[in-house]
């Protein structure tokens, strides 16, 4: 009996060694392949997100750049109106003046040739004499 007690005990030992390896090796397996698994995530779905954020990333920096030149280029013209009317409002007083002279200068012009016109007759009229 003492051989059959030392042989159970052994055989009982052996299957707890057993059963410990096995679930060892178990959970280095499933451990193994959900490493394998993550790697295979890490391999293929970040870069499948971070491409996907660049290319929304892009989308978003052209609009932005195109808004920011419709904008500025709407301020820029605004500005130049402004500038121009601005301009037109300093040089106002000239222009009225430049166009009253021009006008005054057009009269004395007229009344020169008609002048002019008179002295020609009066000079034919003179040499025919």
């Amino acid at each position: 009996m003492a051989a059959s007690a030392a042989i159970e005990v052994g055989a009982i030992g052996l299957g707890t060694l057993i059963a410990a390896l096995a679930t060892t090796v178990a959970a280095d397996v499933t451990g193994i392949l959900l490493a394998s698994l993550i790697a295979a995530l890490g391999l293929f779905v970040i870069p499948n997100r971070r491409r996907k954020a660049k290319a929304e990333m892009s989308v978003k920096v052209t609009e932005l750049r195109e808004n920011l030149a419709k904008s500025l280029g709407d301020q820029f013209h605004r500005e130049i109106e402004r500038s121009v009317h601005d301009i037109n409002e300093a040089i106002a007083p000239y222009t009225r003046f430049v166009r009253a002279e021009r006008g005054k200068l057009q009269e004395t012009q007229a009344k020169l040739e008609g002048i002019q016109v008179e002295m020609d007759r009066l000079k034919t009229r003179i040499e025919a004499l």
